[in-house]
């Protein structure tokens, strides 16, 4: 199977294309990179080089349409520009087939608070991004963002009541017509996180320990471990499963001194996405 993936390369940070790359190959995937810009770091840390790569992207789909190429998956992640995601949305147009899964991560934001790329023009066009998707996997500022509720309003939420708002909104965005959506990272007490995963209508809580460190790159992780384990035929909730016990066990493999931006000590446990191969 074949995933073309759309994402930056960042040197440090462990995140993006080299979580794309590593996890995908780990689940006997090939990742086809389509790198959007090159960082020394990714932008978590306090400096860093960054090349914008934009208009690479319809120089790419041009020569894989010409060898007529075909990708099982599509996986998106990080948008610098409204223009960029435009040309990402062009790939996915072009690219998808009834036979591919694409998904999408809408990053924009965290904690109630959006990233400095933001703009109302990129979230128009995540958003024709996410109609074009089978699967979405966004945090919860994102799930609000898409769905343009109040966040101060959702965010003050806890409980049932968040959980209700949550299902709502998802089934607003598709959930209730065939997309699968996870929502990642909902706190659910001071030291449990929670996934909301929806397929086909149906939907789970999938929780797992926290220790309350925000590190980088995780999200890009559970995306990869996500799409390529509904590929092996997998459902959402399996898919969801493995990618949380994943992650923690890299987090509990992270040393104590290792800085949050720095990503976590996953490699070794690239076996648990191998042993299901």
């Amino acid at each position: 199977m074949k995933v073309a993936a759309i994402n930056d390369l960042s040197g440090f940070g462990k995140c993006s294309l080299a979580a794309d790359m590593t996890v995908l190959a780990a689940m006997e995937i090939q990742c086809c990179p389509l790198p959007t810009a090159v960082l020394s770091a990714q932008t978590g840390y306090p400096s860093f080089y960054s090349r914008d790569l934009t208009g690479i992207i319809p120089e790419y789909l041009r020569e894989w349409k010409k060898q007529s190429e075909i990708f099982d998956g599509i996986i998106t992640g990080f948008m610098m520009s409204s223009s960029q995601a435009a040309s990402s949305l062009e790939f996915i147009r072009t690219f998808k087939s009834e036979n591919t899964k694409v998904l999408v991560d809408p990053v924009m934001g965290d904690d109630g608070r959006t990233y400095n790329n933001f703009s109302k023009e990129l979230l128009e066009t995540i958003r024709e991004m996410v109609k074009e998707a089978d699967i979405i996997t966004p945090n919860l500022t994102e799930l609000i963002l898409l769905a343009g509720e109040d966040p101060d309003r959702i965010m003050q939420l806890k409980g049932d009541d968040l959980m209700e708002e949550i299902q709502s909104i998802s089934i607003l965005l598709g959930g209730g017509q065939g997309k699968t959506i996870a929502v990642t990272g909902i706190p659910l007490s001071e030291d449990v996180i929670g996934n909301f995963i929806m397929e086909n209508g149906e939907h789970k809580v999938i929780t797992a320990q926290s220790n309350k460190v925000h590190y980088s790159g995780t999200g890009d992780l559970f995306a990869a471990v996500f799409l390529g384990e509904c590929l092996r035929g997998g459902s959402a909730f399996d898919a969801a499963d493995l990618a949380s016990r994943f992650i923690l066990a890299s987090v509990r493999d992270t040393a104590g001194d290792t800085p949050p931006r720095a990503g976590v000590e996953y490699e070794k446990n690239l076996k648990i996405l191998m042993d299901r191969a």
